[in-house]
Protein backbone atom coordinates (compact mmCIF):
# COMPACT_ATOMS: atom_id res chain seq x y z
CA UNK A 1 0.00 0.00 0.00
CA UNK A 2 1.79 3.51 -1.12
CA UNK A 3 0.88 6.79 0.43
CA UNK A 4 -0.64 7.69 -2.50
CA UNK A 5 -3.28 5.88 -2.34
CA UNK A 6 -3.93 7.05 1.18
CA UNK A 7 -4.36 10.52 0.66
CA UNK A 8 -6.23 9.50 -2.40
CA UNK A 9 -8.85 8.28 -0.04
CA UNK A 10 -8.86 11.59 2.14
CA UNK A 11 -9.61 13.39 -0.90
CA UNK A 12 -12.38 11.50 -1.89
CA UNK A 13 -14.33 11.92 1.35
CA UNK A 14 -13.42 15.76 0.73
CA UNK A 15 -15.26 15.64 -2.76
CA UNK A 16 -18.07 13.06 -1.47
CA UNK A 17 -18.93 14.64 1.29
CA UNK A 18 -32.64 -12.01 10.11
CA UNK A 19 -30.50 -10.78 7.14
CA UNK A 20 -31.22 -8.92 4.32
CA UNK A 21 -34.53 -9.31 5.10
CA UNK A 22 -35.60 -6.69 2.73
CA UNK A 23 -34.52 -7.49 -0.31
CA UNK A 24 -33.39 -5.33 -2.90
CA UNK A 25 -35.91 -2.44 -3.90
CA UNK A 26 -36.81 0.06 -5.78
CA UNK A 27 -35.52 3.88 -4.30
CA UNK A 28 -37.55 6.76 -4.75
CA UNK A 29 -34.33 8.27 -5.63
CA UNK A 30 -32.64 7.40 -9.50
CA UNK A 31 -28.98 8.07 -8.08
CA UNK A 32 -29.69 4.94 -5.41
CA UNK A 33 -31.71 2.59 -6.98
CA UNK A 34 -31.62 -0.54 -4.74
CA UNK A 35 -30.46 -1.10 -1.33
CA UNK A 36 -30.77 -3.39 1.68
CA UNK A 37 -30.43 -3.22 5.19
CA UNK A 38 -27.73 -5.04 7.53
CA UNK A 39 -28.25 -4.83 11.37
CA UNK A 40 -30.01 -1.37 11.63
CA UNK A 41 -27.35 -0.15 8.53
CA UNK A 42 -29.02 0.86 5.30
CA UNK A 43 -26.38 0.52 2.55
CA UNK A 44 -27.60 1.95 -0.55
CA UNK A 45 -25.80 1.29 -4.32
CA UNK A 46 -25.33 2.65 -7.35
CA UNK A 47 -27.15 0.89 -10.21
CA UNK A 48 -23.89 -0.34 -11.54
CA UNK A 49 -23.55 -2.20 -8.89
CA UNK A 50 -24.00 -6.24 -8.95
CA UNK A 51 -26.78 -7.68 -6.45
CA UNK A 52 -24.67 -10.21 -5.09
CA UNK A 53 -21.73 -7.77 -3.77
CA UNK A 54 -24.05 -5.59 -2.53
CA UNK A 55 -25.23 -8.56 -0.65
CA UNK A 56 -22.03 -9.61 0.31
CA UNK A 57 -20.81 -6.24 1.91
CA UNK A 58 -24.31 -6.76 3.82
CA UNK A 59 -22.77 -10.14 4.97
CA UNK A 60 -19.80 -8.68 5.87
CA UNK A 61 -21.05 -6.27 8.49
CA UNK A 62 -23.30 -8.56 9.68
CA UNK A 63 -19.96 -10.61 10.30
CA UNK A 64 -18.85 -8.13 12.56
CA UNK A 65 -22.03 -8.59 15.22
CA UNK A 66 -21.80 -12.31 15.74
CA UNK A 67 -22.03 -12.64 19.76
CA UNK A 68 -19.06 -13.67 22.44
CA UNK A 69 -18.73 -13.09 25.68
CA UNK A 70 -16.97 -9.50 25.34
CA UNK A 71 -19.72 -8.35 23.90
CA UNK A 72 -22.02 -5.93 26.58
CA UNK A 73 -25.19 -6.05 25.36
CA UNK A 74 -26.48 -2.62 26.29
CA UNK A 75 -23.51 -0.87 24.21
CA UNK A 76 -24.62 -2.52 21.43
CA UNK A 77 -28.14 -2.08 21.49
CA UNK A 78 -26.92 1.59 21.75
CA UNK A 79 -25.08 1.37 18.43
CA UNK A 80 -27.67 -0.66 17.04
CA UNK A 81 -30.50 1.89 17.81
CA UNK A 82 -28.70 4.86 17.50
CA UNK A 83 -27.52 3.55 13.69
CA UNK A 84 -31.23 3.03 13.01
CA UNK A 85 -32.66 6.16 14.57
CA UNK A 86 -30.05 8.60 13.14
CA UNK A 87 -30.30 7.42 10.01
CA UNK A 88 -26.86 6.10 9.21
CA UNK A 89 -26.23 4.91 5.82
CA UNK A 90 -23.14 3.69 3.81
CA UNK A 91 -23.02 3.84 -0.27
CA UNK A 92 -21.75 1.43 -2.29
CA UNK A 93 -20.26 2.32 -6.00
CA UNK A 94 -18.19 0.90 -9.01
CA UNK A 95 -14.48 1.12 -9.06
CA UNK A 96 -13.98 3.85 -11.05
CA UNK A 97 -16.84 6.00 -11.13
CA UNK A 98 -15.36 9.14 -8.97
CA UNK A 99 -12.59 9.54 -11.72
CA UNK A 100 -15.18 11.08 -13.76
CA UNK A 101 -15.17 14.76 -13.49
CA UNK A 102 -18.66 14.86 -13.74
CA UNK A 103 -18.89 12.23 -11.01
CA UNK A 104 -21.82 12.90 -8.12
CA UNK A 105 -21.73 11.35 -5.07
CA UNK A 106 -25.82 11.04 -4.78
CA UNK A 107 -28.19 11.68 -2.66
CA UNK A 108 -30.24 8.91 -1.39
CA UNK A 109 -34.00 9.63 -0.18
CA UNK A 110 -34.97 11.72 2.68
CA UNK A 111 -34.75 10.85 5.76
CA UNK A 112 -30.95 9.66 4.85
CA UNK A 113 -29.11 12.62 4.70
CA UNK A 114 -25.78 13.42 5.98
CA UNK A 115 -24.74 11.13 8.39
CA UNK A 116 -22.19 9.26 5.93
CA UNK A 117 -18.70 9.41 5.87
CA UNK A 118 -17.22 7.05 1.92
CA UNK A 119 -17.51 4.87 -0.25
CA UNK A 120 -17.39 0.90 -1.01
CA UNK A 121 -16.36 0.51 -4.24
CA UNK A 122 -16.55 -2.98 -6.27
CA UNK A 123 -13.28 -3.79 -7.52
CA UNK A 124 -12.85 -5.31 -11.04
CA UNK A 125 -10.90 -8.40 -9.68
CA UNK A 126 -10.22 -9.93 -6.00
CA UNK A 127 -6.44 -9.10 -6.65
CA UNK A 128 -7.56 -5.48 -6.43
CA UNK A 129 -7.41 -5.39 -2.54
CA UNK A 130 -11.45 -5.81 -2.49
CA UNK A 131 -11.48 -7.42 1.46
CA UNK A 132 -9.43 -4.44 2.05
CA UNK A 133 -11.63 -1.86 0.66
CA UNK A 134 -14.81 -3.26 2.08
CA UNK A 135 -13.48 -3.72 5.93
CA UNK A 136 -11.92 -0.33 5.91
CA UNK A 137 -14.88 1.48 4.93
CA UNK A 138 -17.29 -0.62 6.87
CA UNK A 139 -15.07 0.44 10.03
CA UNK A 140 -14.90 4.23 8.73
CA UNK A 141 -19.05 4.21 9.15
CA UNK A 142 -18.74 2.74 12.32
CA UNK A 143 -16.46 4.97 13.78
CA UNK A 144 -16.75 8.13 12.84
CA UNK A 145 -20.42 7.87 12.15
CA UNK A 146 -22.21 5.40 14.76
CA UNK A 147 -19.67 5.99 17.60
CA UNK A 148 -19.41 9.25 16.73
CA UNK A 149 -23.36 9.93 17.09
CA UNK A 150 -23.81 7.14 20.15
CA UNK A 151 -20.71 7.96 22.66
CA UNK A 152 -19.79 11.93 21.75
CA UNK A 153 -17.64 12.53 24.64
CA UNK A 154 -15.69 9.54 24.25
CA UNK A 155 -15.56 9.47 19.84
CA UNK A 156 -15.62 13.44 19.41
CA UNK A 157 -12.79 14.09 16.90
CA UNK A 158 -12.57 17.74 17.41
CA UNK A 159 -12.40 17.49 21.17
CA UNK A 160 -8.54 17.36 21.71
CA UNK A 161 -9.48 15.69 25.17
CA UNK A 162 -11.62 13.09 23.52
CA UNK A 163 -10.32 9.62 24.22
CA UNK A 164 -9.95 9.21 20.16
CA UNK A 165 -8.48 12.21 20.65
CA UNK A 166 -5.50 11.55 22.91
CA UNK A 167 -5.17 7.69 21.49
CA UNK A 168 -4.72 8.89 18.29
CA UNK A 169 -2.18 11.52 19.32
CA UNK A 170 -0.16 9.05 21.62
CA UNK A 171 0.36 6.82 18.12
CA UNK A 172 1.29 10.24 16.51
CA UNK A 173 3.63 11.11 19.27
CA UNK A 174 5.33 7.37 19.16
CA UNK A 175 6.28 7.90 15.73
CA UNK A 176 3.65 5.34 14.86
CA UNK A 177 0.94 6.77 13.07
CA UNK A 178 2.25 8.93 10.32
CA UNK A 179 -0.05 11.57 9.35
CA UNK A 180 1.90 14.10 6.92
CA UNK A 181 0.25 12.64 3.88
CA UNK A 182 -2.71 14.77 5.16
CA UNK A 183 -1.21 17.92 5.55
CA UNK A 184 -3.11 19.17 2.73
CA UNK A 185 -6.01 18.80 4.63
CA UNK A 186 -5.19 21.21 7.25
CA UNK A 187 -7.31 24.40 6.24
CA UNK A 188 -10.13 22.60 7.13
CA UNK A 189 -9.67 21.82 10.30
CA UNK A 190 -13.33 19.69 10.98
CA UNK A 191 -11.79 17.78 7.69
CA UNK A 192 -8.28 16.56 9.18
CA UNK A 193 -9.41 15.84 12.64
CA UNK A 194 -12.45 14.07 11.18
CA UNK A 195 -10.02 12.42 8.08
CA UNK A 196 -7.17 11.56 10.87
CA UNK A 197 -8.96 10.06 13.81
CA UNK A 198 -11.01 7.79 10.96
CA UNK A 199 -8.31 6.40 9.75
CA UNK A 200 -6.41 6.06 13.15
CA UNK A 201 -9.44 3.99 14.28
CA UNK A 202 -9.24 1.66 11.14
CA UNK A 203 -5.77 0.94 11.94
CA UNK A 204 -6.02 0.74 15.94
CA UNK A 205 -9.26 -2.34 14.89
CA UNK A 206 -7.01 -3.73 12.03
CA UNK A 207 -4.47 -4.35 14.13
CA UNK A 208 -6.38 -5.71 16.75
CA UNK A 209 -8.35 -8.01 14.73
CA UNK A 210 -4.90 -9.56 12.84
CA UNK A 211 -6.36 -8.27 9.73
CA UNK A 212 -3.06 -6.62 8.12
CA UNK A 213 -2.79 -9.85 5.98
CA UNK A 214 -5.70 -10.58 4.84
CA UNK A 215 -6.67 -7.08 3.75
CA UNK A 216 -2.95 -6.72 1.87
CA UNK A 217 -2.28 -3.46 4.16
CA UNK A 218 1.19 -4.68 5.50
CA UNK A 219 4.47 -4.03 3.95
CA UNK A 220 7.08 -6.18 3.48
CA UNK A 221 9.21 -6.26 6.64
CA UNK A 222 6.92 -5.19 8.41
CA UNK A 223 3.57 -5.98 10.27
CA UNK A 224 2.17 -2.58 9.54
CA UNK A 225 2.66 0.17 6.96
CA UNK A 226 4.29 3.28 6.17
CA UNK A 227 1.32 5.00 7.66
CA UNK A 228 0.91 2.66 10.55
CA UNK A 229 4.13 0.94 11.52
CA UNK A 230 2.38 -1.79 13.81
CA UNK A 231 -0.06 -4.43 12.70
CA UNK A 232 -0.86 -6.62 15.94
CA UNK A 233 -2.58 -6.88 18.75
CA UNK A 234 0.64 -8.03 20.69
CA UNK A 235 2.21 -4.82 19.38
CA UNK A 236 -0.81 -2.11 20.43
CA UNK A 237 -1.02 -3.70 23.79
CA UNK A 238 2.49 -2.87 24.31
CA UNK A 239 2.99 0.29 22.30
CA UNK A 240 0.12 1.99 22.11
CA UNK A 241 -2.05 1.77 26.08
CA UNK A 242 -4.96 4.56 25.38
CA UNK A 243 -5.26 3.20 21.44
CA UNK A 244 -5.80 -0.39 23.24
CA UNK A 245 -8.16 0.83 26.24
CA UNK A 246 -10.18 2.84 23.40
CA UNK A 247 -10.80 -0.53 21.80
CA UNK A 248 -11.44 -2.71 24.73
CA UNK A 249 -13.86 0.40 26.24
CA UNK A 250 -15.97 0.27 22.93
CA UNK A 251 -14.98 -1.81 19.93
CA UNK A 252 -14.48 -5.23 21.82
CA UNK A 253 -17.94 -4.41 23.75
CA UNK A 254 -20.31 -3.76 20.67
CA UNK A 255 -18.28 -5.47 17.49
CA UNK A 256 -16.87 -8.84 17.07
CA UNK A 257 -13.64 -9.83 15.02
CA UNK A 258 -15.22 -11.35 11.60
CA UNK A 259 -14.20 -14.92 10.89
CA UNK A 260 -11.53 -14.79 8.46
CA UNK A 261 -12.46 -17.84 6.16
CA UNK A 262 -15.76 -16.29 5.71
CA UNK A 263 -14.85 -13.02 4.52
CA UNK A 264 -12.49 -14.88 2.22
CA UNK A 265 -15.54 -15.89 1.33
CA UNK A 266 -17.11 -13.62 0.59
CA UNK A 267 -14.59 -11.62 -1.55
CA UNK A 268 -12.69 -14.60 -3.21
Amino acid sequence: MKRIEIIKKAFLVLLVLPFLNTGCKSSSEEDFPSYIDAKKLRIFAREEVSTSFLNNVGEAYEEMFNDNSNIDSTMRSRYLSTSQDEYVYQRVGVDGMANNSNFDSGEPPLPYHGNVTDYIWEKNSADDGQIGEVIEHLLHTVTNVVFYLAYPNDWDYNDSYSAISLAMHEAIDKGIYDVSSYDDLKDDNDLYNKITTQEYAYWLILAEWNYFGITDKSMDGMSGNEEFIIGTPEEIDAQLPLGHQLYKDYVEKVLSIPNKQKIVSLFP
